[in-house]
């Protein structure tokens, strides 16, 4: 399933019935007043394309809740919960409008020279308008009998080293050429094929075949070069050429010329969300539906989980 606008906004129309004035930002006070009195955990099985993701959600009790206040703490962590879903599906929605703003630029120019790709990444000041997104990038097909050439070609526009990694021979390679912001952490993707290893083609083929947004399952990106490694995955959208999307999956393979794409860290991306903290709910994801260590990709915290809860609920988002 192709992630888009559309697949999104479903999400949390089902799970939000409030109107929009009492829509809030993820930590407000009123999600606040009364769950420090009150505990509850809830699990969300949430499948976005390639990535289906489980959020376990965790709310503290300070102390036993009366039994007639009981009703009232319920509604108040429900609404939490449906802030937090509906800030995460708001922000994918975000960033997928940031990718076809790149598709755009694609459509537009007869040819996306890197100072251009630089330029319209730096005007979208992702830092500050786009938090948790760790680049926006482009990757495009390269046959194997034109890869030397390729390479050649990349090396005299002054990156001597460049080359297509992994090494060795596959019967198609993807080559990540634009990335920005170019930076040490970025620049450890260039030449990186996302179609040799699994996870990323399987969100890739998807993609391709659907002509919408699809996310990865979770990976280690190659931008992890510190002791701080965060587990991650990433967003495709589909390059056709300057045409309308085919309207066939055949058409759609023979066209597909590249993908403009993003890598996110997750916890890096659940701050941008969520802000600085969680102080009274623990909210872990998984990638999958398996909730265990082998699928956690992020944690707010253990803190919450070792105090009483008092409401549990177990819900799929389709």
């Amino acid at each position: 399933m192709a992630l888009s606008e559309s697949s999104l906004r479903p999400v949390s129309e089902a799970l939000d019935s409030r109107s929009d004035s009492q829509a809030a930002e993820p930590v407000s006070a009123l999600a606040r007043e009364g769950l420090s009195q009150a505990g509850a955990k809830v699990t969300l099985i949430l499948p976005w394309a390639a990535l289906a993701l489980s959020a376990v959600m965790t709310v503290a009790a300070y102390y036993m809740v009366k039994s007639d206040s009981r009703a009232l703490a319920l509604e108040k962590f429900e609404f939490r919960r449906a802030e937090i879903v509906e800030a995460i599906d708001e922000r994918l929605v975000a960033y997928t409008q940031a990718l076809r703003g790149g598709l755009a630029l694609f459509k537009a120019s007869k040819k996306v020279e890197r100072d251009e790709w630089r330029t319209y990444v730096e005007t979208l000041n992702i830092n500050e308008l786009y938090p948790g997104i760790q680049g926006i990038g482009y990757s495009e097909w390269v046959r194997p009998e034109h890869r030397e050439a390729y390479e050649a070609g990349i090396r005299n526009q002054g990156f001597p080293e460049f080359s297509i990694r992994p090494a060795g021979p596959r019967e198609i390679y993807s080559s990540i050429i634009f990335l920005e912001p170019f930076d040490e952490r970025n620049r450890q993707a260039f030449g990186y094929d996302m179609f040799s290893q699994e996870t990323r083609r399987r969100a890739m083929e998807i993609a391709r075949d659907t002509g919408e947004v699809a996310i990865s399952g979770r990976v280690i990106l190659v931008q992890e070069i510190s002791d701080d490694v965060q587990a991650g995955f990433l967003m495709y959208l589909p390059y056709y050429g300057h045409g309308e999307t085919p309207e066939t999956v055949a058409e759609r393979r023979a066209a597909n010329r590249g993908f403009v794409y993003s890598p996110f860290r997750m916890r890096n991306l659940m701050e941008g969300i969520l802000g600085p903290g969680l102080p009274d709910v623990r909210l872990e994801i998984y990638d999958g539906e398996a909730i265990d260590a082998e699928n956690l990709m992020y944690d707010s915290g253990q803190e919450i989980a070792q105090r009483h809860t008092l409401f549990e609920q177990t819900q799929r988002i389709v």
